[in-house]
């Protein structure tokens, strides 16, 4: 072999070892086995059960209704009320419904016996209690004054509908107290309800047509207190 073989047989050799080496593909992963979690799971299936339950419950609520009275022809306030003047409706029950308070559907007989609208009533309104009454207030012979009361003219035993009362004239503020019986004028309690002006209470009352101007009038002074002579018996 020739020196020049030689030499270059060398220099192969040491550009062979020189040369960087690929490096060995790496070998296959080894399977990993997936870790379970028992409070997920558990977490995910309360979930879904909870999701069946609130279907079905608003599937059932909603198919479920109830029968009401409702208004089939108009009817004039004061006019007695007939069954034919009546129909029945369907409601859902439910909260919202029964904020609305109607009159149930089997109370038809009660609604339209003896019973008169004290108010206009439009042909699809519903039917509620306050509706229809045996008379219009106030009857024949009768009138209701209003009277505006402070706490220290009327007892501090509420008022209600129904009491029977005497509204009392009384003297000026500071005033000598009369001589003679005052003024004292026979009433029925109609309603209550406050007022803006201080601590002031307005009472409907009931009185004969014949006293009802003196009462308004002594009412429009302040000069008048309410003394309860029986509750609930007007």
């Amino acid at each position: 072999m020739s020196s020049s073989t030689k030499v270059a047989n060398q220099d192969q050799h040491a550009r062979s070892a020189t040369k960087p080496q690929r490096p060995a593909p790496p070998g296959p992963l080894k399977p990993t086995r997936a870790r379970r979690r028992p409070a997920l799971i558990a977490l995910g299936l309360a979930l879904v059960a909870l999701s069946v339950l609130g279907s079905a419950y608003l599937a059932t609520s909603l198919g479920q209704t109830y029968q009401v009275l409702a208004v089939t022809k108009s009817v004039e306030r004061g006019a007695p009320i007939t069954p034919g003047d009546l129909g029945v409706a369907e409601l859902p029950e439910g909260a919202g419904s029964a904020l609305l308070k109607p009159v149930l559907a089997d109370q038809l007989d009660e609604m339209t016996t003896g019973k008169v609208a004290t108010a206009d009533l439009k042909a699809g309104q519903l039917l509620t209690a306050d509706s229809v009454a045996t008379e219009l207030r106030p009857p024949a012979g009768q009138s209701i004054v209003g009277i505006a009361l402070a706490p220290n003219q009327m007892p501090t035993q509420a008022l209600k509908a129904g009491d029977t009362v005497r509204v009392v004239e009384t003297p000026a503020t500071g005033g000598e107290p009369p001589v003679q019986t005052p003024l004292a004028i026979p009433a029925t309690v109609v309603s209550t309800a406050p007022t803006t002006v201080g601590e002031q209470t307005v009472v409907d009352v009931q009185v004969k047509s014949s006293t009802a101007a003196a009462l308004a009038a002594r009412a429009a002074t302040g000069r008048v207190a309410i003394v309860i002579d029986a509750v609930g018996a007007g």
